[in-house]
């Protein structure tokens, strides 16, 4: 219902958006306020849709920028309600706030115009510099450099994957070589929290001829993989070692073995294997190293990694950690978007596991941050996931973080998580058939990193959802013999077991779960659960109830 509200904009000193009646308009993506500071000081209200994806999404390039504003317009839809239409008017040339629908509040006496804002577009900081009261020097902002500031900086650790070197065997066989790393490079390159040399960067270096300085400099690597393989017939042996590129120093060495029929099919086990064994080394020299140095010396890369470790490990002190760890990521590396995306999924987790103190502060901070994420980059899939991670979880807008997961998917398709968070939303909506559907397909593309546990969890749920009970019971189970702190999979086991008339196994598994969180209790449940609007979230209160968890 149009209520023919005006809209009061302050766009000098701290942003701030309100109806003429006093109510605040929750906009905290800093593109969006941009957007509307822009409009605000345009001749008529009025910007052309080419020169505000010039202004705002000038380094994603015209297809993306498109993509963009139009997202960004969908946001605005959601905040202004029914009185979006008579607010702006946009057309496929422009978008334009109506002169009769909004005032400006305060000028430049009150501060910059777009006072703190961390964007970094250059066309934004051009237009900033044009607009801000003379005196107020831009000089600062060298938006040039942003681009070579993100070459610099190694947050990822990065592999190569050498070609593996013949030792005995046919002239034939000398081809398996470049497959090989091939396929293990392909392995590797299902996680998300390594960056992997491309193949065809990799293929005509020889690990034998070269120092693996040379190779560190000619790749850019943190760590390589290299090795030979002897061929006997029908079976070849491999011979692995992985080094670290700085050091030299050889992590791990290993051989395996296999035909040559399953080598050349690409689906044996052995090079999941070598990739997972690589992916555990790099958490362990991680780790190794954030914990006897001071963070301001830890290498970037392994400090990533062991941010993400400690905060799925899910014990306070190695959460806390995290968070410090992520917080000194974002202070080194304040453009890169999927570092802000993770540092709200911290507060996301620390929300679930019953550690938050300020619930709505929390939440407000998680979705500060995703929005930030997704002002750096409005494309990058893991920001748009963890985004809509925080709507679902948190906010408990089904709309638009399933918009964020699609968004994710179209950008990604093999983005696990983004399909797992998605399977998980059907779960609590009441669709069980459809999460189980979508958190296998995660499973099957599930990383190799330290969310194992979280992946099972996540399917336990949709197994609950379904009513597939032994199944979500035996999810659950594996995934706490990975991590016995997660409290949402301990309530899975609670629930199931539940269900399942194993009463005095529901029972302990209950005491176990309030263990570790001493203040769940059913109205608490209710409260936070994004699955208690839905039968399915009723259900599950009174399988915890009926358990043991207390009432209030």
């Amino acid at each position: 219902m149009k209520t023919g509200r005006k809209i009061n904009l302050r766009v000098y000193g701290p942003f701030s958006a309100s109806w003429d009646g006093g109510a605040e308009i929750d906009i905290r993506s800093e593109k969006i306020r941009a957007l509307l500071a822009i409009l605000s000081l345009s001749p008529g209200g009025k910007k052309s849709r080419g020169r505000l994806q010039e202004l705002l999404w000038g380094l994603s390039g015209p297809e993306h920028g498109r993509a963009s504003l139009r997202r960004a317009l969908s946001d605005l839809r959601k905040s202004f309600g029914d009185d979006f239409n008579d607010v702006l008017i946009t057309s496929p040339s422009f978008v334009q706030l109506c002169p009769d629908r909004w005032e400006m509040v305060g000028g430049p006496a009150d501060g910059d115009l777009l006072e703190g804002t961390g964007l970094q577009e250059p066309g934004l900081r051009d237009w900033l510099s044009k607009m801000r009261e003379p005196g107020v020097s831009p000089a600062s902002f060298k938006p040039s450099l942003i681009g070579q500031a993100a070459a610099r900086t190694s947050i990822r650790p990065s592999i190569a994957v050498v070609p593996f070197q013949l030792v005995s065997g046919t002239e034939d066989q000398a081809r398996l070589g470049d497959m090989i790393a091939q396929e293990i490079s392909r392995a590797l390159s299902r996680s998300k929290l390594i960056d992997v040399i491309s193949h065809l960067s990799c293929r005509n270096l020889d690990a034998r001829a070269l120092e693996l300085s040379e190779i560190r400099q000619l790749l850019g690597s943190d760590y390589i993989l290299y090795g030979n393989y002897r061929a006997d017939g029908l079976r070849v042996r491999l011979d692995v070692d992985f080094v670290s590129a700085a050091s030299g120093h050889i992590l791990w060495t290993r051989s395996h073995e296999g035909t040559i029929e399953e080598l050349c099919r690409g689906d044996t086990d052995v090079f999941f294997s070598i990739a997972k064994q690589a992916g555990s080394a790099i958490v362990s020299s991680s780790l190794e190293l954030a914990s006897s140095t001071p963070l301001p010396d830890v290498a970037s890369h392994a400090l990533f990694i062991s941010s993400v470790t400690l905060m799925h490990r899910q014990d306070l002190p190695s959460f806390s950690s995290a968070r410090a760890q992520l917080e000194q990521l974002v202070e080194r590396a304040p453009h890169l978007s999927f570092l802000h995306a993770w540092l709200a999924q911290w507060y996301v987790l620390s929300i679930q596991q019953g550690w938050s103190t300020d619930l709505a502060k929390d939440t407000m901070i998680a979705s500060d941050l995703t929005q930030r994420a997704l002002d750096l980059n409005p494309n990058c899939s893991f920001s748009l996931t963890i985004d809509g991670f925080v709507e679902n979880n948190l906010r408990k807008r089904f709309d638009v973080s399933t918009e964020r997961f699609d968004q994710a998917l179209d950008i990604d398709p093999n983005n696990a998580y983004a399909w797992l968070l998605k399977g998980t939303l059907h779960a609590f909506m009441d669709e069980g058939e459809k999460a189980v559907e979508l958190t296998q397909h995660a499973r099957r593309l599930s990383p190799l990193d330290p969310q194992k546990y979280f992946f099972d969890s996540l399917a336990a749920t949709a197994c609950l959802s379904n009513r597939d009970f032994e199944n979500a019971l035996r999810l659950a189970e594996l995934s706490i013999s990975q991590n016995k702190y997660h409290t949402s999979t301990l309530r899975v086991r609670t629930i199931a077991l539940q269900s399942m008339g194993e009463t005095t196994r529901a029972a302990e598994a209950a005491r176990q779960l309030l263990a570790r969180e001493p203040n769940l209790t059913i109205g608490t449940y209710l409260h936070k659960h994004p699955a208690a609007r839905f039968q399915t979230g009723r259900d599950w209160a009174k399988a915890l109830e009926e358990a043991g968890v207390p009432a209030n």
